[in-house]
């Protein structure tokens, strides 16, 4: 948290962690006049991409000349990252002003349970796109979908990118659990788009829409899109797209416009005005740090919040894609109740050098260490202390080569800090 913000009462929730349930959130924005149904929403959930899928959609949507919020978790640096209106980080002082609205709500005599550190910012974003006159809401689930606090909206249009296994201790084992519980966003007779993969549409996610009687837009099927040399081709059911140039690299980027796009196309049906030129403009000027995102040169850094064996596929065949100077030096951080060996295990096989490092909230290094060497060919190195881990790995790298910083995107975060990037 910035230190400026002053609002303690947040710090001290930040060790809250998750429970989930709307018990606590319904009740909240109760009390603070339900915000949430003054503007229009879409909210997309997924394991993977589903922030990227935000951006896109918020970037196309404030293209078309419409007053946006998007709210996305986690921050890389400043905790305001979270609640953007119209492209912007809240002021300092607006920030604090809606945040302590929020507390006197949390303070209310016989509000019940306390609320956790993000239901406390769901709230707080809600009443902040409310206050500043936000037509329509791109919101980001926090965790899984059916019992996450943004679940609280009302959705015009819902978005499920893909599932894999992430969050296991909350959603369940297996990826068919994880489905159910991430398509409790669905509403009924509101689009939703997804790009699930077919025998998970069968198994779950299409008897779940057909339950609920939510019309499904499909990836592959309802809308299609091809990458070729920093563009997209996009078919959706009524408009079409081509060569429309893509700000964001990777190649799981062009999946992610495709979603936004679908979404900004479901809107239209619904009566928001949209139109081509402003999903060009929307796709071609989209920024989203720390996915992918490359930092200076000699050596050139690319730091990737890739915390899970689906992220560490989609950033193995973005590697592949788009061969590095070498050497190409990791540094690797993960939280301990990650996959991070599945991830490692990944990755290390398109490194020439590992440097594992850690944080506050994150594994130890030497455990890290020691999952790295038993996949890695290369040397592994701990460095516990991650200005340390940065400076080495600059070294290694040389100025020809190329350093990879990847795992938490709190990892990202304390890099971006460190670098005065963002």
């Amino acid at each position: 948290m910035d230190d400026t913000l002053k609002l303690d009462f947040l710090d001290g929730m930040q060790k809250s962690g998750i429970v989930p349930g709307l018990e606590r959130i319904v009740p909240l924005l109760e009390r603070l006049g339900n915000p949430q149904d003054n503007f229009r929403s879409v909210l997309i959930t997924g394991t993977n991409g589903k922030g990227s899928t935000a951006a896109f959609l918020e970037s196309i949507l404030r293209s078309a000349g419409h007053r946006t919020g998007l709210f996305t978790s986690p921050h890389l640096v400043d905790v305001r990252e979270r609640i953007r209106v119209d492209g912007d980080v809240l002021t300092t002082d607006r920030f604090r002003e809606i945040g302590l609205e929020v507390r006197r709500a949390l303070e209310t005599p016989g509000s019940g349970a306390p609320t956790t550190y993000f239901e406390t910012l769901t709230a707080l974003g809600f009443l902040a796109f409310a206050r500043e006159g936000v037509e329509v809401a791109v919101v980001e689930v926090g965790m899984g979908g059916r019992f996450d606090s943004t679940n609280a909206l009302n959705p015009d249009v819902s978005v499920l990118t893909n599932v894999s296994l992430d969050h296991q201790r909350f959603l369940g084992d297996r990826v068919r659990d994880i489905a159910k519980e991430k398509i409790g966003v669905a509403r009924q007779g509101r689009p939703f788009i997804t790009g699930v993969d077919p025998e998970v549409f069968d198994a779950v996610v299409g008897p779940g829409l057909e339950r609920v009687r939510a019309p499904a837009r499909r990836l592959g099927l309802d809308f299609q899109v091809t990458r070729v040399d920093g563009a997209i081709h996009w078919r959706g059911l009524r408009r079409v797209l081509d060569q429309a140039p893509l700000s964001l690299k990777g190649t799981f980027q062009a999946d992610n416009a495709a979603m936004a796009l679908a979404a900004a196309e479901a809107l239209e049906d619904l009566g928001l005005t949209v139109g081509e030129d402003a999903m060009r403009k929307g796709i071609r000027t989209t920024w989203w740090p720390g996915r992918f995102q490359v930092v200076g040169e000699r050596p050139a850094m690319i730091l990737d919040g890739c915390h899970n064996p689906g992220a560490a596929d989609r950033l193995v065949e973005t590697l592949d894609a788009y061969p590095q100077n070498r050497p190409l030096v990791l540094v690797h951080g993960s939280k301990p109740l990650k996959d991070y060996r599945a991830v490692l295990s990944r990755i290390l096989s398109r490194v020439d050098h590992c440097i594992e490092t850690s944080g506050e909230g994150l594994e130890d290094a030497g455990v890290l260490a020691e999952a790295a060497r038993e996949t890695a060919a290369c040397e592994v190195e701990t460095m516990s202390d991650l200005d340390r881990a940065l400076s080495t790995a600059r070294e290694r790298a040389g100025n020809g080569g190329t350093m990879l910083v990847t795992g938490s995107l709190h990892l990202v975060g304390a890099a971006l800090r460190e670098l005065r990037v963002l």
